[in-house]
């Protein structure tokens, strides 16, 4: 305890919340476009045939903090917001967001005062609780998922139909990479509609690759990566970069041919080389598996990652001449840099996954800069 006193006078405990003096000389950072991300949610509508949007901000919008994503999306008049927890909703209540949010987790029966506290919107799929629940709600209709929703075909549909029911979807499973699974999809969803029977409520099933292969127009659409940078189909028009990664070279030295590198030692110089160390690691969510694979930018050249990935750092092979590369200098990890670009899903496909879980693993101590809006 005595250790501790001492040494708080030392250290500075409290967040940084200062994202535009702070980041430029941090160890890592993230840049998010608003212009881009604005641009993105455009190019969905116009797809969804001028549908309203439901933005989907879960995982904190998909890791580039929801409150400044909903405050940009705010301009171009969303219907709501879609988050994945109570939490989540509660927060973007607390920042002063006041259209709907829908909370896309199936609501339990005694989650009904959380609810009405923050004027949340239920996700519901139980006949059981829409039967007590009080206040607005969306039924999900399981036509393909298999994961949450009264199947499209349960007897029970008719029994969700109350005076408190605002909307009902459905989520394509398949719709980026096997669009014929759409049709069939939609046409199990407009069954289930029938079945329920109640005219009115708002009708939504379009996420990112939806809008552009649903066929029709519904109520609302719901887009979520494509928002974000991500693709969302290989044959679906690419999105506008939103996220930037950025780190700093924080040490070089020069090894002779052979001298291993990381844990492991699993690289070894090929030549006498010079490697730079850069402050990102796994901790920051840099994916330990682009081990081998992955490539960074430095004043517009690629150089490969080279050795394990550590909690803090990644090493890159800066090759056998004398390298102009210094310590301080800017490492582009997901962006452009003089004229060169490493996409998102780029380094998804390095790391042997998906873009989503690249950018909802990016971690706190990247700090946040938001630019271009």
């Amino acid at each position: 305890m005595v250790l501790a006193f001492a040494y708080s006078g030392r250290y500075n405990t409290r967040p940084i919340v200062n994202v535009s003096t702070q980041l430029r000389h941090g160890r890592a950072w993230v840049e998010v476009n608003l212009a881009n991300l604005l641009a993105n949610a455009r190019a969905v509508q116009r797809a969804a045939g001028g549908s309203p949007l439901l933005p989907m901000v879960k995982a904190s919008a998909y890791g580039l903090g929801a409150v400044r994503v909903a405050r940009a999306l705010e301009t171009l008049d969303p219907w709501g917001f879609g988050v994945a927890t109570v939490e989540k909703g509660v927060e973007l209540r607390e920042a002063g967001i006041s259209r709907p949010l829908v909370v896309f987790t199936p609501a339990a029966a005694d989650q009904q005062e959380a609810y009405a506290a923050h004027d949340l919107v239920a996700v519901i799929d139980d006949p059981e609780v829409a039967a007590g629940w009080k206040l607005p709600y969306h039924i999900e209709i399981d036509t393909g998922m298999g994961r949450c929703g009264l199947r499209y075909d349960d007897a029970r549909l008719a029994a969700v139909a109350t005076a408190r029911l605002e909307g009902a979807f459905t989520h394509f499973a398949s719709a980026d990479t096997q669009p014929e699974t759409v049709d069939w999809q939609l046409s199990r969803f407009e069954s289930a509609v029938e079945r329920i029977g109640k005219s009115g409520i708002l009708l939504h099933a379009a996420n990112s690759a939806g809008a552009w292969r649903l066929a029709r127009r519904l109520d609302l659409a719901r887009p979520g990566i494509f928002l974000y940078g991500g693709r969302c189909g290989p044959d679906l028009p690419r999105p506008h970069p939103v996220v930037s990664v950025k780190a700093r070279v924080v040490s070089l030295r020069r090894l002779p041919r052979g001298e291993p590198v990381s844990y492991g030692g699993e690289w070894r110089a090929p030549r006498e080389t010079t490697v730079a160390t850069v402050g990102i690691g796994y901790a920051d969510g840099f994916p330990w598996t682009a081990r081998g694979k992955a490539a960074v930018l430095v004043t517009g050249r690629r150089y490969p990652v080279v050795g394990r990935v550590t909690m803090d750092f990644i090493m890159i092979d800066l090759g056998s001449p004398p390298s102009a590369v210094r310590v301080g200098d800017i490492v582009t990890v997901i962006g452009e840099d003089g004229g060169e670009a490493i996409s998102l899903d780029e380094l998804a496909q390095w790391s042997g996954t998906i873009s989503y879980e690249i950018l909802t693993r990016l971690g706190d101590r990247l700090q946040r800069e938001y630019v271009g809006g």
